[in-house]
């Protein structure tokens, strides 16, 4: 079976993007025959219908014709199931009786069983394909439902590919047909105010130019109304209600110039046929004599088109008056100029029209080099606000700023992150945030609510409050109508697309369709552009730490890891052969071999205490990674990277921000998100402070190492993905899974690979060369003078103190009194009196030091300075502990004499030592220092939670 499946497979990629129905045709008889089923039938996602339409059926040729739909909607069809749930539905397997949700299709067709499997491109599915039975019996099996899946998901580009452009093609031609009406009833309308007396006018075509999918013998016969003008709004809506006429009898108007031809279709009676005046139509008999009595139709000049050679009927043109009247000469040569330019553009078949040439335009944007995610939306919006013909316009970004979603344009400083058109329209566009109801009143946007919701917002007129349901929001006093179409990345929201008009009523469906079809072409590629711009900015963090080498030091080692110490040259060479082997596994993850659930994924271990440089050695061992990989794979090669620090979160939070959750998974949980490991699938995650993880993201954690499977929160479906791990702890982990808060488990998988980085008071013959790096780095980074390169020197004495100094905070504390003696230094030259003043300098706020302060007067003095206004919670607390100017067991003790000198609770504890300004958070700013205080409070000082 597997064999004929990648035949079937291989066949498949051999077509191209214009062989749809063959791809369709050999997808569904190839399963067909292999599985013997009663029928199989493919859906697909129509963007432009908004459905699922049923593209093929096996045994049924025609069906195209009178397409099989399902709408994308909750209901009880297992097509709808498979689609929206994005897993196969087995209807034995239903909790419910089959016969319960069959569709009238399924029953129609005799269908008593069907195994759906959604095809799915990118993530997202795009359509379904149903194996149907006609008894109860004929089965497949679980190794057959996989192999199933595996080879869709095989040939899921190629449908899609397809899929999308036979929707373009068909698209086109709506489009091409909504520029016809528009233009044709602008024709109409110059005609009935250029002459006083008409009152109405309209075009008549061939039901196949305004429907070319009805062009078969059943409808071939009738007319229908392409464009009408009258001078009252109410008579053109009277005029339209019964728009088609059938011209099998004589009961029209137009019998007398028009005949129908079982073969040709709709032909002119005469080849020399001329226009025709009706003084009074109401002396007629004819279908539609009612609608004109009731509209007060009385004389009508009726202007034929057709092909000279062929007599094949084009369209007719009617000019009608209120009451009796004889065109002059001057006016019916008026009415002949409308009637052939209406003409001209009914036949308009150019070979670009401005929408496929859009189009063309956008798909070539996606095949660029060009890396920038802002210069694409820039492109992308300028092209859409050309084919829109809108105002002003903008795309914005989804970003998560303080753990909510928000919507960016651009930064409060003015710099573009999203794209504007016109922007001095739109001169400042400020922070929207992602949501609903529960948005305050005066930062709802459509914007934001298109995010929240992942659905297009056409609004007529903004001032409507029903129609916007007053979550508009007023950036210019001149637009009056606006379209929103949100850009989805499978389930995830990316940004936004807002177009704009001047005019009420301006948008459309039509333009809400190529809308869609825009968001959707261009999704995959603004996915890509920012995981590359987060890839940027971690790379601009490791470059920072790897990027500069002082040329009096001659201890440097890969990136710039200095060392002369027996402690550093041996991490050193452990390093170099980990990164190797490493590296030499994950590039068989690109040769397809994937033994992740057999071997477990790779992991490293960085243990060693707080300011010996853990994530500085990471990103030495990262900046090895790559270029080992540009070796190998060529310069341009970028590996993927991810960071994060798991004390900066709690609970579910640090879940999502691993593994991802569904909309609606926890309170704020407001969009779909995937989490860092699968945004890094293929490459490097370093995740810092991994001993403050929480009991169920550690289970989750040693589960996706042992398989690289994992779930996102809120889901049961299975994710994958394959990455290098690499954790870093200050924390003695035995001693942490001796007090039951570390998984021992999770402790030997992560440390089947460990290095040790050494305390600073254990590798002292290193600290000159350290010393002299350092402080090259922090002139660079504050000096005055630009011009000035060389930063000053430090002398033997200098160096000497510092090699004799006990360093209790590490590389960290060396910065800090390097700093000090740097800004403070009275010549070129750091002398050993600088040293010696900066050194004693470190604890200047550290009150631990002092033996002559008692502990009970340290944490008066900082409660009192707290009420004062001097300083607040983390220039006063949070930084002292973080530099160790405070202990675990001080901190403790503040905030247990706060607890009895306020008698208040966590909220009000935060008011007094002054977390955050004023009585409470009034800003996701604000919002994250609260998670941040208690976070330190229970996860890092470890307070009781009582």
């Amino acid at each position: 079976m597997n064999q004929e499946l990648e035949k079937l497979s291989n066949r498949l990629q051999s077509f191209g993007k214009e062989n749809l129905r063959d791809i369709l045709h050999f997808t569904a008889t190839g399963l067909k025959n292999l599985f013997d089923c009663y029928l199989v039938r493919i859906y697909l996602e129509d963007l432009y219908e908004g459905m699922l339409i049923c593209q093929y059926v096996t045994g049924q040729p025609h069906q195209e014709e009178m397409p099989v739909t399902q709408f994308v909607a909750p209901q009880a069809s297992v097509m709808s199931q498979a689609f929206s749930k994005n897993e196969v539905v087995l209807s034995w397997k239903l909790p419910t009786a089959f016969a319960k949700s069959r569709s009238p299709f399924e029953q129609k067709s005799g269908i008593h069983a069907s195994a759906v499997f959604p095809i799915t491109h990118q993530h997202r599915p795009i359509g379904t394909l149903s194996l149907d039975w006609d008894d109860e019996d004929g089965f497949i099996n679980d190794d057959q439902v996989q192999a199933v899946t595996a080879f869709l998901l095989e040939i899921s580009f190629v449908i899609d590919r397809a899929k999308r452009f036979h929707q373009q093609i068909t698209f086109s031609r709506h489009l091409d047909l909504a520029r016809k009406k528009e233009a044709a009833w602008r024709m109409m309308r110059s005609a009935v105010k250029l002459i006083d007396n008409l009152t109405l006018a309209s075009v008549l075509v061939p039901s196949s130019t305004k429907n070319p999918k009805s062009s078969t013998g059943r409808s071939a016969h009738l007319v229908e109304v392409l464009a009408v003008f009258s001078k009252d709004k109410d008579d053109a809506m009277i005029y339209s209600t019964m728009d088609q006429i059938s011209l099998l009898n004589d009961q029209s108007l137009m019998h007398r110039i028009v005949d129908f031809d079982d073969r040709k279709g709709l032909v002119v009676r005469n080849k020399d046929q001329e226009a025709v005046y009706i003084e009074d139509v109401t002396g007629e008999n004819f279908a539609r004599k009612s609608i004109a009595e009731k509209i007060d139709l009385v004389s009508l000049y009726q202007i034929p088109k057709f092909d000279a050679k062929t007599r094949q009927f084009i369209c007719a043109v009617n000019y009608y008056t209120s009451s009796p009247y004889k065109f002059t000469p001057f006016e019916k040569r008026l009415l002949e100029d409308h009637a052939s330019m209406v003409e001209k553009l009914i036949l308009e078949e150019s070979a670009e029209h401005i929408e496929i040439q859009v189009l063309s335009e956008i798909e070539e944007l996606l095949s660029e080099t060009d890396t920038s995610l802002q210069s694409f939306l820039h492109k992308s919006l300028d092209k859409i606000s050309e084919l829109i013909g809108a105002d002003t316009g903008t795309i914005s970004v989804l970003k998560v700023i303080d753990g909510k979603p928000w919507l960016v344009v651009e930064n409060p400083d003015g710099k573009l992150v999203g794209a504007k058109s016109r922007g001095w329209i739109k001169s400042k566009i400020p922070l929207l945030p992602v949501g609903s109801t529960e948005i305050p009143e005066s930062m709802k946007s459509l914007n934001g609510y298109c995010a929240h919701t992942a659905r297009p917002i056409l609004v007529s007129d903004v001032h409507d409050n029903k129609q916007t349901q007053r979550f508009y929001k007023s950036l210019s006093p001149s637009i009056r109508s606006e379209l929103v179409v949100p850009i989805l990345y499978g389930s995830r929201v990316l940004g936004v697309i807002n177009q704009d008009s001047f005019r009420i009523n301006y948008f459309n469906e039509e333009h809400r369709k190529i809308l869609q079809i825009i968001a959707s072409l261009i999704s995959q590629r603004v996915h890509n552009l920012r995981q590359i711009e987060e890839l940027r900015r971690e790379l601009t963090q490791v470059s920072q730490d790897i990027g500069y080498r002082d040329p009096k030091v001659s201890s440097y080692h890969f990136g710039n890891v200095i060392g002369k110490s027996r402690k550093v040259h041996s991490l050193v060479a452990q390093i170099d052969t980990v990164v190797e082997s490493i590296c030499n596994r994950m590039l068989n993850w690109d040769k397809g071999i994937d033994r992740e659930t057999i071997m477990g994924l790779p992991c490293l271990l960085i243990h060693g205490e707080t300011g010996t440089g853990k994530e500085f050695f990471f990103n030495n061992i990262y900046s090895r990674i790559t270029e080992f990989f540009q070796n190998t794979k060529g310069p341009g090669h970028k590996v993927l990277l991810r960071k994060t620090n798991i004390a900066a979160y709690s609970g579910e939070l640090t879940y999502s921000e691993l593994f991802g959750h569904k909309k609606g998974a926890f309170t704020g949980a407001e969009f779909n998100r995937q989490g860092i490991l699968e945004e890094a699938n293929g490459g490097v995650v370093f995740l810092d402070e991994i001993g403050d993880a929480d009991p169920k993201t550690q289970v989750q954690l040693l589960r996706f190492l042992d398989t690289g499977v994992f779930m996102r929160l809120g889901e049961s479906q299975p994710h994958y993905s394959r990455i290098f791990l690499i954790a870093a702890t200050n924390k003695k982990l035995m001693e942490e899974i001796q007090k039951g808060r570390f998984r021992e488990d999770l402790y030997h998988r992560l440390n089947a690979l460990s290095f040790h980085i050494p305390r600073l008071n254990e590798r002292k013959e290193d600290i000159g060369d350290l010393a002299t790096h350092f402080l090259g780095i922090l002139y660079h980074t504050y000096k005055k003078d630009p011009q000035e390169e060389t930063p000053p020197a430090l002398d033997s004495d200098a160096i000497e103190v510092l090699t004799h100094h006990d360093f209790r905070g590490n590389v960290r504390e060396l910065k800090n009194i390097l700093l000090r003696a740097m800004l403070f230094r009275k010549g070129r030259l750091i002398t050993r009196e600088d040293i010696i003043q900066s050194c004693e300098d470190e604890p200047s706020n550290s009150y631990e030091y002092d033996p002559g302060f008692r502990n009970e007067e340290l944490i008066d003095d900082i409660l009192d300075r707290l009420e004062a206004g001097e300083g607040d919670f983390w220039s006063e607390i949070h930084q002292p502990f973080k530099r160790n100017q405070l202990t675990r067991d001080t901190v403790k003790a503040i905030l247990e004499t706060a607890k009895s000198r306020y008698r208040a609770n966590l909220p009000g504890l935060a008011i007094k030592l002054r977390v955050f300004n004023g009585e409470k958070p009034r800003s996701p700013a604000e919002m994250k220092k609260f998670i941040s205080f208690k976070n330190f409070l229970y996860k890092t000082v470890k307070i009781s939670s009582n």
